[in-house]
């Protein structure tokens, strides 16, 4: 029935897709490159794999091996980010739940919150973790600007990754320059969040693990935008393009610093009860004072510009040791 049965699934998007929607709604799908290399990477652990690369193929292999035993089925590899959707970094741990497939990466319940900026502080606020002052942002002209906040603030979408809707346009000065600025957003992004501009230095942390293998967390990398390759001053879609990639990391947060950023991000993980990869990044205030920005479930896992791959390598291991834990 089966010629040779496949252990791994990996669906990704891919980027030079030719759809018929904007291009920057391919800002965080994998390269074929990218993609090739971690399909060779699963390989090289032992894995037998198949690419899927379209809801249609998924569908099919789905009801190909549903009347496999559970044990035999094999896992769905969560490449996939969507486009246009709330839902869309939850899709394939729903599809594996409804038909009893295993799967990588964390459940459409953490996946959800982590997508909502907006919900991903409060669930943080609630367990003690310092968070950005701001406020939600869900009509164009229907909000109200709390009394406690101080300007200038920083306007982003509050359910997008990959830095879209963010540019140098997103510092805010005022309340007159944000009603401006809001009057020339698509209806797309909303809703917005507006949190306080922090001016210091900003980190990312890799974390892997489970709430029943425990967690293991990278060293905290320190963002850094090349002069050579920089296309703005502030981290945006077009810095995050993949076409220019002038980002780099630099491993020389203080011990004390990066401590604190470590047993956070490892808190927050465990209590929203995450699995596999997750991305946390951290932003300093002009004093030195960290606040935790956002969490990403599906990182880009890229060898070539990802910066979850980056931080494990530094201290974690190679790229087929977290394949293996994967």
């Amino acid at each position: 029935m089966y010629d040779v049965m496949p252990s791994v699934l990996v669906y990704a998007d891919l980027h030079e897709f030719e759809g018929e929607f904007p291009e920057i709604y391919k800002q965080e799908w994998e390269s074929s490159k990218s993609v090739d290399v971690i399909l060779e990477l699963l390989s090289e652990v032992g894995e037998r794999v198949e690419f899927v690369a379209t809801p249609s193929e998924l569908l099919e292999k789905l009801n190909h091996y549903s009347d496999l035993d559970f044990t035999k089925r094999p896992v769905l590899f969560h490449l996939m980010e969507g486009f246009r959707s709330r839902n869309r970094e939850s899709l394939i741990p729903a599809a594996a739940e409804l038909f009893g497939f295993p799967h990588t990466g964390s459940d459409v319940y953490s996946q959800n919150v982590s997508l909502d900026k907006n919900l991903t502080k409060i669930f943080a606020q609630s367990m003690g973790i310092p968070i950005v002052p701001g406020f939600l942002i869900r009509f164009e002209t229907d909000f109200t600007i709390p009394k406690e906040f101080s300007f200038p603030g920083f306007l982003k979408p509050s359910g997008e990754g990959s830095s879209l809707g963010i540019g140098e346009e997103s510092i805010i000065h005022d309340e007159k320059d944000l009603r401006f600025k809001l009057s020339s957003r698509t209806a797309e992004f909303f809703p917005y969040l507006l949190e306080e501009y922090l001016t210091g230095i900003e980190y990312t942390i890799s974390v892997i693990g489970s709430s029943v293998v425990g967690y293991r967390v990278s060293s905290a990398g320190r963002l850094v935008l090349r002069d050579d390759l920089k296309v703005e001053e502030v981290y945006g879609e077009k810095t995050k393009s993949k076409s220019v990639m002038p980002e780099t990391l630099v491993f020389d947060c203080p011990s004390g610093l990066e401590l604190f950023l470590q047993e956070q991000s490892r808190l927050f993980c465990s209590s929203l009860g995450t699995s596999g990869p997750a991305r946390l990044d951290w932003k300093l205030d002009s004093l030195g004072n960290p606040y935790f920005l956002e969490i990403n479930l599906t990182p880009g896992l890229s060898p070539f510009y990802s910066t979850f791959p980056i931080c494990y390598r530094r201290s974690l291991g190679n790229e087929k040791t977290y394949y293996k834990r994967f």
